[in-house]
């Protein structure tokens, strides 16, 4: 098969999509469109070094990342616009696009896979192409996205979409069931659960350490996590991430080590040597859709894992301790800790059972089969 995806730049952080379609390279050919953008630029010192930092990376070779791009796939950087709801940009991006996949186009049935949903325009499906729309998040409620912009082109999406998959029940409900399937997040279930070695950064904490890893945004409790490390300055809470939310208050604790964001690889150097993982997320309408990449690596991991009450880890209630408030955060956390070897022994199996399930491999399987099915039906 022969894929068209419109994604988030390659090698930027290690989406679900980007997980995917390094399994589907090992069998296809694929040809990655970098991000085309879900929200206007504004005169704002971010957004202008943002749009300025997409207009060098034209003109620039792609950087050593952590993420290989495989030999099967080539990425794209076109030079589009991101207003797309202003009918000029929208028709000088779809030429631009023929311009760069005309020959591509002309040659053979396409799958077209949308993580994009403003991506909607840019072509025309001819009737022996698939259309996928794969809806990782709300994005009337996800933080950086123009809900405006994107809601339009989401029901154009809806509507064209031969085959939608959804991380989420949540995503799913608000779906047409007789084209929606839900694909939950994978995991490298090889990596996480490797024996490597314990992070340096590590090695200078003194007793039990809470940690997380990932984007140290709004989307957190940093209320919950600030009680947390005043409650139990014993404990040592170590988070791995960029900051973007504000977490002055936080950082003045000496229980508190934040580290910077680090390659994907290196992250189990972490997760699997901390005492106790966390998902401490606020109750929002983006976190009752999501699906968090690190729910099925901190269950590969084994390490006992705590989180607040949000719906992708109530079907794993059985082996994650989910917390109904504050207070009972921190005593699920007082609890985990407090686990002897043969009950964290048991966990550990417990939960790399289920994240066994899940490895990215057999999503991409699932992935290729869905189509291939799709493809033969009358």
């Amino acid at each position: 098969m022969k894929f068209i995806v419109f994604g988030e730049d390659w090698a930027s952080h290690p989406s679900s999509t980007q997980h995917l379609f390094s399994q589907l390279a090992k069998n296809h050919e694929i040809h990655w469109v970098n991000s085309i953008g879900m929200r206007k630029p504004r005169f704002k010192l971010h957004d202008i070094k943002r749009v300025w930092g997409k207009f060098k990376q034209l003109f620039s070779k792609p950087e050593n990342t952590a993420i290989k791009t495989p030999s099967t796939m080539q990425v794209y950087r076109l030079p589009v616009l991101p207003w797309h709801d202003n009918r000029f940009v929208r028709r000088y991006n779809r030429w631009v696009f023929s311009f760069y996949f005309k020959d591509i186009q002309s040659n053979g049935p396409l799958t077209y896979w949308l993580s994009v949903p403003t991506a909607e325009y840019f072509f025309t499906k001819k009737a022996q192409d698939t259309l996928i729309y794969y809806c990782g998040d709300d994005f009337n409620a996800l933080a950086g996205v123009d809900p405006n912009l994107v809601s339009s082109c989401e029901k154009n999406l809806i509507k064209k979409a031969d085959l939608i998959y959804v991380v989420s029940d949540f995503l799913n409900n608000k779906m047409p069931a007789h084209k929606t399937k839900l694909l939950p997040h994978g995991v490298s279930y090889d990596l996480f659960t490797s024996d490597v070695k314990r992070a340096p950064e590590i090695d200078v904490l003194n007793g039990p350490v809470i940690g997380f890893y990932g984007s140290i945004n709004q989307w957190l409790d940093i209320s919950l996590l600030t009680a947390l490390v005043a409650e139990r300055p014993n404990y040592q809470l170590l988070l791995v991430g960029d900051i973007v939310a504000c977490t002055s208050e936080l950082m003045q604790f000496k229980n508190v080590t934040h580290v910077p964001a680090v390659d994907h690889e290196r992250l189990v150097e972490f997760s699997a040597h901390w005492d106790v993982s966390i998902l401490p997320f606020v109750d929002n309408e983006q976190i009752r859709a999501c699906d968090p990449l690190k729910l099925k690596e901190y269950l590969a991991v084994g390490s006992p894992i705590v989180a607040t009450n949000f719906p992708a880890v109530t079907r794993y209630k059985s082996n994650i301790y989910i917390a109904k408030n504050q207070f009972d955060f921190i005593n699920k956390i007082d609890q985990a800790i407090a686990l002897d070897k043969e009950q964290l022994s048991s966990l550990k199996s417990a939960q790399q059972d289920i994240a066994k399930d899940h490895s990215w491999e057999s999503k991409a399987l699932l992935v290729q089969h869905d189509i291939l099915m799709l493809n033969k039906a009358p």
